[in-house]
């Protein structure tokens, strides 16, 4: 038996990570949350996980050293904060020199997003300081989680969750337009290919390779981009109208009002950025296990969404 500390383990990749490991009853999970009293801790709680609490990884070495004692893998993500750009990377080195010191952390398992690789080719990375953090803080990440000098390691890097569409806090965010009045003004025209991932996907594999660390996917050590469908604006945008039972429709910026919109607008910003850096399509790989697709996960999620959706015309 495993046994893993899974940080941030009431967020979408940390809770499907734990979830995950706990299904297969091969693990141990010690699950790093802020509030052991709310509902997801307690969720977890009662599928067997052991709650630990902590503050912010960037700051609360102490509670860290805590947790990571005695477990044998951990699993973080990157987390982006916006208000101190050091935080992120002060994060990573905390957990990673954390993991060292325990003496008993043979592998690290950390998601950052796809892309990371080669971020430095980025068009505009250099327009915005927080753009530019955004990518390279992760792959400062990666280089530590690389270097730690375990026995194992495995990066993840997974595209855009499906999430973003289905869930408050990131739609509000991402397609707010969409989720208010049912059109989606995008730069993107609407055959540009998305890739997009389940959370729930991403946990398997991390548990995947947490279970089998020098066998899975060509061990000890490896980096994997997630990726579950491919389909097109057009086609994500039908699927999700028919789902709730709603038309909804896409509103594609000219150029000159996409780099209008950009300018306010770090979202049609990061658009741009994917039409002009689309990578060629190579062959999706889900690694043995059966990734979830796009009119699957509106199926798990339906009364959310059409909660989420009920005020579109």
């Amino acid at each position: 038996m495993v046994k893993v500390l899974v940080l941030g383990a009431t967020g979408q990749q940390g809770s499907a990570t734990a979830r995950a490991l706990l299904s297969s009853g091969k693990n141990a999970v010690r699950a790093y949350v802020r509030d052991g009293s709310s509902p997801k801790a307690k969720e977890l709680a009662a599928l067997g996980a052991e709650i630990v609490e902590g503050g912010d990884w960037d700051k609360d070495v102490a509670a860290l050293d805590k947790a990571i004692a005695g477990v044998e893998a951990v699993f973080f993500i990157s987390n982006p904060n916006f208000k101190d750009l050091e935080a992120e990377v002060k994060a990573a080195t905390n957990i990673v020199e954390a993991a060292k010191r325990a003496g008993t952390v043979n592998h690290i398992v950390y998601s950052t997003v796809a892309g990371v690789e080669n971020y430095e080719d980025l068009p505009g990375l250099d327009a915005n300081p927080v753009f530019r953090n955004y990518w390279e803080s992760k792959a400062k990440g990666e280089e530590l989680v690389k270097n730690a000098g375990l026995a194992h390691y495995t990066i993840l890097r997974p595209t855009e969750f499906m999430s973003n569409w289905t869930r408050e806090k990131m739609a509000m965010f991402q397609i707010p337009d969409l989720v208010k009045e049912g059109v989606w003004h995008t730069a993107m025209p609407p055959s540009f290919i998305l890739s997009e991932i389940d959370t729930e996907d991403i946990g398997r594999v991390a548990a995947a390779a947490i279970e089998a660390p020098d066998t899975f996917v060509g061990g000890p050590n490896r980096i994997l981009k997630l990726t579950g469908e491919r389909l097109t604006v057009a086609d994500l945008i039908a699927q999700l109208g028919e789902a709730i039972g709603k038309k909804l429709s896409i509103y594609t910026y000219t150029p000159e009002e996409a780099e209008e919109a950009a300018k306010k607008n770090p979202v049609v910003a990061g658009q741009l950025t994917r039409l002009a850096k689309q990578e060629g399509l190579k062959p999706l790989d889900h690694y043995g296990l059966k990734f979830t697709t796009f009119k699957e996960h509106l199926a798990n999620h339906l009364d959310e969404v059409k909660e989420l959706y009920k005020n579109v015309p």
